[in-house]
């Protein structure tokens, strides 16, 4: 007697496998959004920082601030980083706001001069 696997045992393996591939693919992209959203947010900082210095230059050396370098050092997931001044009452405050691109091209993460948490849709 010949000793081999029937067509159904090779059916539930391959059910079986592909039930797990399945699981793995979802943990995966998961760990992909989550790493790609912490991009985005280390490109804001980033960006934010690049504000406080230039600021800090025009306030020792005169002249107008220039925040184009501030803007064009983005990652992979970042699809644009913005400066924008905000005024308050007392202090003129900038904030830096990226957007995301690809897997989380619904996320933007803005920052101030004046505040060290996130805000923004999906940035938290």
């Amino acid at each position: 007697m010949k000793k081999a696997f029937t067509l159904m045992e090779l059916l539930i393996a391959l059910a079986i496998m592909a039930i797990m591939a399945a699981i793995a693919v979802g943990v995966y992209r998961g760990y992909v959004k989550k790493a790609a959203r912490s991009s985005l947010q280390t490109d804001t900082r980033n960006c934010i920082t690049c504000v406080a210095a230039e600021l800090a230059r025009v306030a020792l050396t005169g002249g107008n601030p220039d925040f184009s370098n501030c803007t064009n050092r983005i990652s992979r997931y970042t699809e644009s980083c913005s400066v924008s001044p905000s005024y308050s009452p007392d202090v003129e405050v900038y904030q830096c706001t990226c957007t995301g691109k690809g897997i989380i091209s619904d996320i933007t993460c803005t920052l101030t001069t004046e505040s060290s948490s996130f805000s923004g849709t999906g940035c938290e």
